[in-house]
């Protein structure tokens, strides 16, 4: 009986290596767009440019240009595309109720407890 050699090893060692390729992938993470009024929101029009964001409940605005915080408080969905805020302004300590409503995918349109009137586009 003949003994392999090192050499005819050593081929059987490449072509079997060979055969098990391993497969690569490229995975594309997408961030699924915000649903609801969940997400960043920036001002429109008003004295003042500021955002307003949404999340899990907590709401918060700040100035943009100082990022100085405006509002803390929460929110409520009251249905898809309805929110009521409940928020503290931290330089009076003045609370306020806001009722939101979606009015476009970009747009909420909200009216506060002491008449104010304003609108929020989703930020980019």
């Amino acid at each position: 009986m003949r003994r392999p050699t090192a050499v005819a090893l050593a081929v059987l060692a490449a072509t079997t290596l060979g055969a098990c390729q391993t497969e690569t992938r490229t995975t594309t993470v997408v961030a699924a767009a915000p649903k609801g009024v969940e997400g960043v929101w920036s001002s429109v029009g008003g004295p003042v440019a500021y955002t307003a964001t949404f999340t899990g409940g907590r709401f918060v605005s700040m100035e943009t240009a100082t990022r100085a915080p405006l509002a803390e408080g929460t929110y409520v969905l009251n249905g898809p595309h309805q929110a009521t805020i409940n928020y503290r302004r931290p330089s009076t300590n003045e609370q306020i109720a806001v009722n939101c409503n979606q009015v476009q995918p970009d747009r909420l349109s909200c009216a506060s407890s002491n008449g104010t009137r304003f609108d929020l586009a989703r930020r980019a």
